[in-house]
């Protein structure tokens, strides 16, 4: 089984010392990628050679558009897509916590290329354009644009690049531009409305009997968050969409109206997987379409797609990966 690992140069695990590590691991399977050019390029020569496993490493924005890079290559070589594999090399994970990826990604890569792990399909949601096992529109897409913001000055510093890692990162960019700018700016008004099978209404006790037409509208309020997932994670191990994979032909909606107060207050049962607030509904849908009274951020597995006023949320074909737990 020939394996290649397409490997983030910029990832912010990424040291110098477990770059060699990785190079020395498995000599000539591992490819180091400065942009997205630079990953195109390398992914669609290395379909066109026969690559058996695709290893990507780096963050959730890295296998959103590595997977999207992937099926750009397999179609322009009329082959399917091949079985993938993650290290956790990023700031957020939440794809590697989905598919079990330790924090050791050398011994990671070692045991994918041997065909350790076990095949599994993991759902995904389609959402302009993109592939992603969870899509948002509100707080989410806020703090990543906030979280950038805040890199691009501490880039901008060579000893700050170097010594503020990607969880500190996050924490200055929520205290000093997101918890700020939730309090006082006026979030989007959002309209949710049932575009495919019928959607499960779900409750911290499971699913509510009713079931949500098609066409029939699901929410609508201001948008805290809503959200679609097929895995639990949300990134740096919160459990935000618990109802993820209790059905392989839908996806977790979750949308809310909290508020900075019960956001702060129920942050530690976010990451356990027990958040419920009369202010958050929650679904099993095939397909939802998003209304927003003004542009916002769209992001997507940690990949920031612009700003839309309108988006659709959409259950995709799944992908084949190789879990380690």
């Amino acid at each position: 089984m020939r394996t290649i690992a397409i490997v983030n140069a910029n990832a912010r695990r990424l040291s110098r010392g477990v770059r060699q590590r990785l190079e020395r691991a498995r000599p000539g399977q591992v490819r180091f990628t400065a942009s997205l050019d630079d990953a195109r390029a390398t992914i669609r020569a290395e379909v066109r050679r026969g690559v058996d496993q695709l290893v990507l490493g780096g963050g959730d924005g890295t296998v959103v558009m590595g997977l999207a890079l992937l099926a750009e290559a397999c179609r322009g070589s009329g082959r399917p897509e091949m079985p993938i594999g993650v290290l956790r090399l990023g700031s957020g994970n939440a794809i590697a916590d989905a598919v079990g990826a330790s924090d050791d990604p050398v011994a990671d890569l070692e045991l994918l290329a041997r065909g350790r792990g076990v095949k599994r399909e993991l759902a995904m949601i389609d959402v302009l354009g993109v592939r992603a096992p969870f899509v948002g529109v509100g707080i989410d897409a806020q703090l990543l644009e906030d979280e950038q913001a805040v890199s691009r000055v501490i880039d901008g510093v060579p000893v700050a690049r170097s010594v503020i890692g990607g969880a500190a990162r996050y924490a200055l960019s929520v205290a000093l531009r997101s918890l700020p700018r939730f309090a006082t700016t006026e979030r989007a008004h959002a309209i949710v409305t049932n575009a495919g099978a019928p959607a499960t209404p779900m409750t911290a006790e499971g699913p509510r009997h009713d079931r949500a037409p098609t066409g029939q509208q699901l929410w609508e309020g201001t948008c805290t968050l809503v959200a679609g997932a097929t895995i639990p994670y949300f990134g740096f191990g919160m459990r935000m969409f618990p109802f993820a994979g209790a059905r392989a032909d839908r996806f977790h909606l979750r949308c809310g109206d909290a508020g900075l107060v019960e956001i702060v207050r129920n942050a530690p049962a976010a990451f356990r997987g027990e958040y419920f607030s009369p202010n958050v509904r929650d679904y099993l849908c095939e397909r939802v379409d998003i209304e927003l009274d003004r542009e916002v951020a769209v992001e997507a597995g940690g990949e920031l797609l612009g700003r839309h006023r309108r988006i659709e949320l959409a259950l995709g074909a799944p992908i084949t990966v190789r879990a380690l737990a």
